[in-house]
């Protein structure tokens, strides 16, 4: 699997590691399943906020023209914010610049569009054919910087394996 070295280090010495690894071999056998795409997006984002509580909201979104629009949910609610235009907020910055943005506090980032008032951070993923996006993983958090290296490692190795499905 590519990146085994990478995240494996990036792991060591957190607590609860192994969840990570069961999860991201759990998602890469499903994502290589041959079963439909939706299918599998579906399973991604439900299977992500059931594994790992401090992800609130998650998301994945497909590029469509100069649009991010949304494919697949697992949350509280679902959002207002089913198409966003690319270079809009941070879903639209982490499409636009082809990089994982990280947010520890979104109250105090201008370009955060709000979907949900309990939200405190987030974490988008771009999902990236060629170098550019193709989609990307939306995931918001109740706690302040939630999301540390082990998320961001990943999420970006998820997100390499949905490339092959988006």
């Amino acid at each position: 699997m590519k990146g085994v070295g990478k995240f494996g280090e990036v792991m060591a010495g957190e607590k609860g590691p192994a969840d990570y690894e069961v999860s991201l071999e759990k998602l890469h056998r499903v994502v290589r399943s041959g079963s439909q795409p939706k299918a599998i997006l579906d399973f991604v984002a439900k299977e992500l906020r059931r594994t790992f509580p401090h992800y609130n909201w998650v998301g994945v979104y497909a590029v469509e023209g100069d649009d991010l629009v949304l494919r697949a949910w697992s949350g509280p609610h679902a959002t207002q914010h089913v198409r966003i235009p690319i270079g809009e907020g941070i879903c639209g910055l982490a499409a636009r610049t082809n990089e994982t943005v990280v947010i520890g506090d979104v109250s105090k980032d201008p370009r955060y569009l709000e979907c949900f008032p309990e939200t405190r951070s987030e974490i988008v993923v771009p999902i990236l054919r060629d170098s550019v996006a193709i989609g990307e993983i939306d995931i918001d958090s109740d706690a302040l910087d939630a999301f540390g290296p082990v998320d961001r490692t990943f999420l970006e190795e998820l997100a390499d394996e949905l490339s092959k499905v988006l």
